[in-house]
C-alpha cells in the first residue's frame, strides 16, 4: 500500500526533475540564448552555476533570452549561410529564390519555436496539476522512466537522426545549391518531427495506465481531466497553425500541389496524421480515465445495495428509503459524462482539421477550379 509520505516525496521528486527537462529544439533555442546572454550580460551569465537556467519553464523570470528572439536569430543565420552561399558563388537571387530561402529558414526555426511551446505546455500540465493527482508510486516510477527515455537516453540519436535525415529530405525538396539553407530547416524540423512520435503518438496510450484522484461525483470535472484536455487542445491549435503556413509554404514553392501527390502523402502521413492522432487518441484515454473512475464508484454503490437488498429478506421501510437513495445515487453518476469533450469542442475539432484543407485550397486555387472544370 502506498504511503501518503511516500507518494508525496516521489511527486516532489518527479516534479524537481521534470523542471530541468528540455527537447533537442529547447537545448538548440536555450543553448543560443545562453551564448547570446554570455555576450550581452556577461553578469547575469555569471551569477548561475548552470550553462543553461535550470528551470526551463521559469528561465525568462531570469533575464534569460526570450526563445522568440532564439528562434528569430536563428532564422536569420539559416537564412544568411544560403545568401553567403550565393554571394560566393557570383549567383544573383531571384525573388523567387529569395522568398524560398527566407520561408525555409521561418519555417525551420518556427518548427523549433512551436516544439518549445508544446513541450513546455506538456511538462508544466503534468508539474503543477497532474503529478499530484497520481494516487500510486508504481505510475509515478513509470513517467519518470518515461520522461528519462525520451528527454535524456535518446538526445544522441534524435540528434543523429535529425543530421541524417533532414540532408537528404532538403536535396528531395530542392535539389540545387539552395538545398544547403532548405536542408539546414529541415535538420530542425526533423528534430522537431522525431517528438511526433513519444509525445504526440505513443504517450496518449500511457494515459490509460495512470490512476488519478479524480472528482467522486462526476470524474469529468475533475481538474486533472479538464487540464489534460485543454493541453490536447493547446496542442492541437499549435500544431495545426504551423501546418497552415507549411501546407501555404510548401505549396508556394511547388512542392504540395495537385500535381505532387508523392508529397502530399508524405506531408499527411508524417505531419498531418500524427497530430490528428495525438487529439484523438488522447480523448479516447482520458475517456478511459472517467470511465474507470466512474466505475469504481459505480461498483462501490451497487456493492451496497446488493448488501441492503439481500436475499430472502422483505426490506423494512427504512430499508427502502436507503435503497431508493442509493439508486438515485448511483443512477446520477452513471450519467455523467464519460468524456471531457462536449458539442463545442468537438465542433471546434473539426474545423481545425479543416484549416489545412482550406490552406492547401487557398494555396492552389488554379488548380482545384481547372479540376472541377
Amino acid at each position: 500500500m502506498d504511503t501518503e509520505a511516500g507518494l508525496a516525496a516521489k511527486r516532489d521528486e518527479l516534479g524537481r526533475q521534470m523542471a530541468g527537462y528540455r527537447s533537442l529544439p529547447e537545448y538548440i533555442l536555450d543553448g543560443l540564448g545562453a551564448v547570446i546572454q554570455r555576450v550581452f550580460n556577461p553578469r547575469k551569465f555569471r551569477e548561475r552555476a548552470t550553462f543553461l537556467p535550470p528551470d526551463a519553464s521559469a528561465q525568462e523570470q531570469e533575464y534569460f533570452p526570450s526563445y522568440p528572439w532564439t528562434g528569430a536569430a536563428i532564422a536569420v543565420f539559416t537564412f544568411l549561410i544560403g545568401w553567403l552561399l550565393s554571394a560566393l558563388s557570383g549567383h544573383r537571387l531571384s525573388a523567387d529564390e529569395f522568398k524560398l530561402m527566407a520561408w525555409a529558414a521561418f519555417t525551420g526555426a518556427l518548427a523549433l519555436v512551436i516544439n518549445k511551446i508544446n513541450i513546455r505546455a506538456f511538462l508544466n500540465t503534468f508539474r503543477r496539476s497532474c503529478v499530484d493527482r497520481l494516487l500510486r508510486i508504481a505510475d509515478i516510477n513509470e513517467l519518470e522512466k518515461w520522461l528519462e527515455s525520451n528527454f535524456k537516453s535518446w538526445l544522441p540519436w534524435f540528434l543523429v537522426l535529425g543530421l541524417g535525415v533532414g540532408p537528404f529530405l532538403g536535396w528531395f525538396l530542392y535539389n540545387n545549391w539552395l538545398v544547403v539553407t532548405v536542408a539546414l530547416a529541415c535538420v530542425q524540423a526533423v528534430w522537431v518531427a522525431i517528438y511526433l512520435i513519444p509525445f504526440y503518438v505513443a504517450f496518449p496510450s500511457l494515459l490509460n495506465r495512470y490512476h488519478f484522484d479524480l472528482y467522486t461525483l462526476d470524474p469529468s470535472s475533475s481538474e486533472v481531466v479538464g487540464q489534460l484536455s485543454r493541453l490536447l487542445t493547446f496542442i492541437l491549435y499549435a500544431t495545426m497553425a504551423y501546418i497552415v503556413q507549411l501546407t501555404i509554404g510548401l505549396s508556394y514553392v511547388e512542392v504540395l500541389t495537385a500535381k505532387t501527390p508523392v508529397s502530399g502523402f508524405i506531408f499527411s502521413a508524417f505531419v498531418w496524421a500524427p497530430t490528428i492522432s495525438l487529439y484523438a487518441s488522447g480523448q479516447f484515454h482520458l475517456s478511459n480515465i472517467i470511465s474507470r473512475a466512474k466505475w469504481k464508484t459505480l461498483n462501490e454503490v451497487q456493492t451496497k445495495i446488493e448488501e441492503l437488498n439481500q436475499a430472502g429478506k422483505i426490506p423494512d421501510k427504512d430499508t427502502l428509503e436507503r435503497l431508493d437513495k442509493l439508486m438515485n445515487y448511483h443512477d446520477r453518476i452513471r450519467d455523467t459524462p464519460n468524456s471531457a469533450l462536449n458539442f463545442r469542442a468537438g465542433l471546434n475539432f473539426l474545423n481545425s482539421l479543416l484549416l489545412p484543407v482550406v490552406a492547401f485550397v487557398v494555396a492552389n486555387f488554379k488548380d482545384v477550379i481547372a479540376f472541377f472544370d
